[in-house]
């Protein structure tokens, strides 16, 4: 079925943004998903802090690859787009698994124990520096938790998009040199 006005190299460029939305979405059911559905104990130990430390890390090489593909990419603005849909909820389920873990080895934490929703509602306030105070850490090391995800929210609001679009911009400026 042929769209009138478009180039065939505009229909290739549609087809491959449907693709990829497709492909976010099936991605963001799958998170949210094993979000919901995988069950969530207290920390072992007492801290979850060594999870936390890996997931984080794991999440900057995942980045680091993705800028790598972003550059490589035959379409690169529409795989910064997908890559950014994708890494923010990744980014915020972490810390929201975190906060449910936390809350549940020590329900006096928060100022109600948290549950899977709550805690991605937390979560989600604080990375759109809401805040409604509905919810709050009482604990120092929660305070601290939040905080810590404060400060990294500045860094995926500001750098992370940097770094996408500049990707997306040096990709497209590489393809245009190809010959």
């Amino acid at each position: 079925m042929s769209q009138p006005g478009l180039t065939p190299s505009t229909r290739e460029t549609w087809r491959l943004a449907r693709l990829a939305a497709l492909r976010t979405v099936l991605s963001l059911s799958a998170l949210f998903g094993a979000y919901f559905l995988l069950p969530a104990r207290p920390p072992r130990g007492g801290s979850d802090a060594p999870w936390l430390a890996l997931a984080l890390c794991v999440f900057g090489v995942v980045v680091g690859v993705q800028l790598h593909s972003i550059v490589k990419a035959p379409h690169p603005m529409i795989r910064a787009v997908e890559t950014l849909t994708l890494t923010v909820p990744v980014f915020l389920l972490i810390f929201a698994r975190s906060y449910l873990s936390g809350s549940l080895g020590d329900p006096a934490s928060f100022s109600e124990p948290l549950d899977k929703t709550t805690a991605l509602y937390f979560t989600v306030s604080c990375f759109a520096t809401v805040g409604f105070g509905d919810i709050v850490a009482m604990s120092n090391p929660m305070r601290l938790l939040v905080t810590l995800q404060m400060l990294l929210d500045l860094v995926m609001l500001g750098a992370l998009v940097k770094l996408f679009a500049s990707a997306a911009r040096r990709g497209i400026a590489d393809r245009a040199q190809q010959p």
